[in-house]
């Protein structure tokens, strides 16, 4: 590969935009690491420069992170009484929140802790329980997707309490385990929550991702932790334990991505970014686990309620972090930007956020498990709960996802197919049960066009989530709908065509402009008269 322009002129870069710009010429996204050396010699001015102007506007001075690392949620003084002679059982206990939970356990005088992992089955010689120095935990070798392990440790133990934290932690991973990602989401899930039930469990906690806020997504991490979500919200309202759930975002202590640029530096590397205006919330495992203890005093049976940190604090730029390391190393190292990998490819839905309460935006909520509470003595903490969904249609997608999966000859390939066809099933089932004012209001933040420019993308861009949202509002629109979501007809035309952008969903926009020829043709006196209607504008489209 050819440099697209001589080497001499990267001095001539003033802004970050530009000295951006002139590393993707050198190194287009996509086009794998630079081998080249003056390709090389040019990216480490260019990087040089960068660093030179994010600390014109006052950044790398200190960690990105430096306001994460130390903070705190408030944890509960009842959590001890709940534990109290308790016997706590940990899936993924050998993991980084697990390890850090049993600590936590023990500094609070559980006297009984089991960690059931299938991280110790790489080593046939540790397959049998184990205990630590302190003879309190108990270590077994299980995959939480066979049934019987699992169901022995249920049998021997006899768990009061149970955190069910194994899962896949890579999206990126996810995208090529698809079936190992897939079966432990859905069918350990299933067997954990079966087993809490058959063995009289009076309390179990679910650790999920702020991924799962999104109404609708096409990676398999997320959509596999959607169906886990959705599992336990059924369980909360039919069975007879008590579930609780946290979100987590970005782990700082296990954090891939700052895992992977450090190792780049200290080798002295070329530093790979995915990309630039790429940023991502934070969280560290002083929080996570106080959010998993907290889930115990704050949970109530009957619904499924989850925790979140209220205050994130702003997202980090992941380009700075890799900066920041390499200003850290002393070393003059290259950055490139590698493009988008498959698990990270998903654009942001502006429509997530709640767009009226500005103050209160938590990315991992969306605005149907809104309105959250705030909670703690504090303040720290956001409670929240799943979006009502239908039981049957979610147990028939389960029962076919599951039919498929069972044969191993089955692709992988299609495996994510059929997660992501039974997910819109599940979630349009959802969206029906929404208001159409809500649906309205969803698809006018999403989809605002002065935003999505500012984000560099566009309405096509969302033609999944957008074809579900239509759908959910199909025959539900009139002009009070308008009004109450505070839509004029003007600001409606306006939706449409933008809209119209989108060849797939064609049908749904001429419903939509029959929708306002109607607002429009019919005087107020005349719409009341004809409150029924909207089958005769879904008709009429």
């Amino acid at each position: 590969m050819k440099s697209a322009f001589n080497p001499s002129e990267v001095f001539e870069c003033a802004s970050k935009a530009e000295i951006i710009d002139r590393i993707q010429q050198l190194v287009p996204p996509g086009s794998g690491e630079p081998q080249n050396p003056e390709i090389l010699a040019a990216l480490q001015t260019l990087t040089a420069q960068l660093i030179a102007a994010y600390k014109a506007d006052g950044k790398l001075e200190n960690d990105p992170f430096y306001d994460v690392r130390d903070r705190s949620v408030h944890l509960y003084a009842a959590v001890s009484s709940k534990l109290k002679g308790k016997t706590i059982l940990v899936t993924g206990g050998e993991g980084c929140v697990g390890t850090f939970l049993i600590e936590k356990l023990l500094e609070l005088g559980t006297n009984q802790i089991i960690s059931a992992d299938k991280a110790r089955c790489q080593n046939p010689e540790e397959t049998r329980p184990v205990y630590n120095s302190k003879g309190v935990v108990k270590f077994y070798a299980a995959d939480i997707r066979n049934f019987e392990a699992l169901k022995y440790i249920f049998e021997v133990e006899k768990p009061d309490i149970v955190f069910h934290l194994a899962a896949q932690r890579s999206p990126g991973l996810a995208e090529i385990q698809i079936r190992e990602t897939v079966t432990t989401s859905l069918i350990g899930t299933q067997y954990v929550i079966q087993l809490c039930e058959e063995y009289g469990v009076e309390h179990c906690v679910f650790s999920s991702t702020g991924k799962t806020s999104r109404y609708f997504t096409t990676e398999v991490y997320a959509g596999s932790k959607k169906l886990a979500e959705w599992q336990f919200a059924k369980a909360a309202q039919a069975g007879d334990v008590i579930y609780g759930m946290v979100r987590f975002t970005h782990m700082l202590e296990n954090s891939l991505f700052c895992e992977q640029m450090s190792n780049k530096v200290q080798q002295g590397m070329t530093v790979n970014v995915h990309a630039p205006h790429r940023y991502v919330t934070a969280q560290n495992l002083v929080e996570a686990v106080h959010l998993l203890l907290n889930a115990l005093v704050l949970s109530v049976p009957g619904k499924l309620k989850f925790l979140m940190v209220r205050n994130l604090g702003w997202p980090t730029e992941t380009l700075e972090v890799a900066l920041y390391k390499i200003v850290e190393s002393g070393k003059n190292l290259p950055i490139y930007f590698q493009g988008l990998l498959p698990g990270y490819e998903e654009p942001f839905f502006l429509g997530q956020f709640d767009w009226s309460k500005p103050t209160e935006i938590n990315l991992l909520v969306n605005a149907l498990e809104d309105p959250f509470r705030i909670v703690g003595d504090s303040g720290d903490l956001v409670s929240a709960e799943v979006a009502p969904f239908s039981f049957r249609v979610f147990d028939r997608q389960v029962s076919h996802l599951e039919s498929l999966i069972s044969d191993r000859d089955f692709p992988e390939a299609q495996i994510k197919q059929v997660l992501v066809a039974a997910e819109k099933e599940v979630i349009a089932s959802s969206f029906s049960w929404s208001s159409a004012k809500d649906l309205l209001k969803i698809l006018l933040w999403g989809i605002h066009p002065k935003k999505l420019q500012g984000y560099g993308t566009d309405v096509a861009s969302y033609r999944d989530i957008i074809e579900l949202l239509l759908q959910g509002m199909y025959g539900r629109l009139d002009r009070e709908v308008l009004q109450s979501a505070g839509v004029s007809a003007d600001e409606f035309d306006e939706l449409v065509e933008s809209l119209s952008t989108v060849d797939s969903i064609r049908s749904e926009v001429h419903y939509l402009r029959s929708v306002s020829r109607y607002v429009r043709e019919f005087t107020p006196s005349q719409l009341t008269q004809k409150k029924s209607d909207s089958v005769a504008v879904r008709d009429a489209a």
